[in-house]
């Protein structure tokens, strides 16, 4: 069980994740959203152990009851692949380019689970049939430049499956694919996840995705984490000002009738994320808030509970 107890990320006076506070149980599947800069990256870098060397870290991180804020890299060395692992966003750029697949799967299995070079290497078919990588056999020996993006992805997914860890983290792991491979990634991760009573962190951008992959959703604004709870609920009806807008502003597939010969505009949010320093030190999301109320800037909101679920505005507490 991974808890964040008002754990901080800051640098300087800027503060890119404040005070998150958070469980994450075996079997979990959490869709954390919010546009670039919320801090979706650094609270999984955070449960990484892989904040910037130059972030001062506060507050509580524990990993099945073991202190980990402040440990040491050999520390986290020993937590990384078998208790928690990663799929970063860009394949090509996680990918060594002069190495073949297979050799890059197989490398954790043999550092950290002890297993000889022919065992690792069985064991890295099995994990790229688990994926569906077509032809498994074959892709083993290929380096990335010569798969797909989707390949490219599954041997990221094989790779931080390596070692069976309890928590996988996703960082937008379909950005760079097309509609029909996001669906088939997304899919693969929620099955995976279920399969092996693995706790799930899908961080993306694509409510969609969301929708499918998690049965529990974090949204994230300036560092702040502003609402959560079970994704139908929220995604159904939200609470927070930010959350509407994100669902607000999602593309309609369906053809939208012109008017005066145009097509109507996309409902966005006003303004943009703020720089970090630039943060309000009440309510992030001042300043592009509909609904934004006179003390909003200065004193921040507390999460309140909404039936089962949770949000930090103060125009859900009537004003007070």
């Amino acid at each position: 069980m991974f808890e964040l107890d008002q754990l901080s990320v800051s640098f300087g006076t800027a503060t890119a994740l404040r005070e998150a506070t958070l469980t994450i149980r075996p079997g979990d599947r959490l869709g954390v959203v919010g546009e670039s800069g919320s801090g979706k990256t650094m609270l999984g870098l955070s449960l990484m152990g892989m904040a910037p060397d130059a972030a001062q870290v506060t507050g509580r991180l524990t990993v099945d009851g073991q202190e980990m804020t402040g440990a040491g890299e050999a520390d986290w060395q020993r937590l990384r692949a078998r208790k928690v692992a990663m799929i970063f966003q860009e394949p090509m750029s996680a990918l060594n380019p002069l190495r073949r697949v297979g050799d890059t799967v197989a490398d954790p299995l043999r550092i950290h689970m002890g297993l000889s070079a022919a065992e690792a290497d069985a064991r890295a078919l099995d994990l790229f049939r688990e994926v569906g990588m077509p032809d498994p056999e074959a892709r083993l020996r290929q380096f990335p430049h010569e798969m797909s993006g989707g390949q490219r992805q599954r041997v990221l997914i094989a790779l931080a499956l390596a070692c069976d860890p309890a928590l996988l983290i996703a960082d937008e792991p379909t950005t760079a694919l097309d509609a029909n491979i996001r669906l088939r990634i997304t899919d693969l991760l929620a099955r995976l996840a279920d399969q092996r009573g693995m706790a799930l962190l899908f961080i993306s951008h694509d409510l969609a995705a969301v929708a499918r992959a998690t049965t529990e959703i974090a949204v994230m604004y300036g560092g702040d984490i502003v609402e959560r709870g079970a994704t139908p609920a929220v995604l159904k009806d939200p609470a927070h000002p930010y959350t509407r807008g994100l669902l607000g502003a999602r593309p309609d597939p369906a053809p939208q009738p012109r008017r005066n010969g145009k097509r109507p505009r996309l409902p966005t949010i006003p303004g943009t994320v703020p720089a970090l320093g630039d943060l309000a030190p009440g309510c992030r999301f001042s300043g592009r808030c509909p609904v934004e109320l006179a003390h909003c800037a200065t004193v921040r909101p507390e999460m309140r509970d909404l039936g089962g679920r949770f949000a930090a505005c103060h125009a859900l507490e009537g004003g007070a």
